[in-house]
């Protein structure tokens, strides 16, 4: 074989080594169930955070407040440290190294603690409905499979992996210069930060 011809080769495996999302079945959509956390998350739990803008354990308390979701962090001692509010139109936050906002396309916003949080929570709290399933590939262990979703926070890429009980196991999130995973125990993690949410 010429030796010119190993570039277009590689390339060849290389796309053939891709998995591609195909339509769901309709066997998967019945049996779908949120992640578990999703239930047992209330309106006040714990999160534990570990990143260069804010760490340590707070107190953590979400609402819905009209058609925005709200959460705040207050830790043992002292006043609330951090401020989020998630709205269609924007994601605003209120920290301890200033203020913070990102307007759609959400892509193109500065990375920062805030734009994780707000596509973490706005996840949990979004049903799994069949109409936010855009497609599904086997899954990286056997009986998983991955499934591309319509974000709940309305930008970026979410891939939930489904375990052989229809439960959702994790989910990955891209979002601009952010990509980071939220794991059926509560962890989640990305470069730069890491963290737990506690219901």
């Amino acid at each position: 074989m010429r030796r010119s011809t190993w570039p277009w080769l590689a390339a060849l495996l290389a796309l053939g080594g891709c998995r591609t999302f195909a339509p769901p079945t309709a066997e998967l959509l019945g049996r779908l169930r949120p992640m578990p956390l999703a239930g047992e998350l209330g309106e006040q739990f714990v999160l534990e955070l570990n990143s260069d803008r804010l760490a340590g354990v707070f107190d953590a308390v979400q609402v819905v407040d009209g058609d925005a979701l709200r959460m705040q962090l207050f830790p043992d001692i002292g006043g609330k440290v951090f401020d989020l509010t998630v709205r269609a139109g924007a994601v605003v936050a209120v920290t301890p190294d200033g203020d913070y906002r990102a307007e759609p396309p959400l892509e193109q916003a500065s990375p920062h603690l805030a734009l994780v949080l707000a596509a973490m929570l706005c996840e949990l709290r979004e049903p799994l409905g069949a109409a936010r399933v855009l497609g599904q590939r086997v899954g990286g262990e056997p009986g998983q499979v991955e499934l591309l979703l319509r974000p709940a926070l309305g930008s970026g890429r979410v891939v939930a992996t489904v375990g052989p009980d229809g439960a959702v196991e994790a989910y990955d999130f891209e979002l601009g210069w952010l990509a980071f995973r939220l794991a059926r125990d509560g962890a989640f993690a990305g470069r730069g930060f890491s963290g737990r949410v506690c219901p």
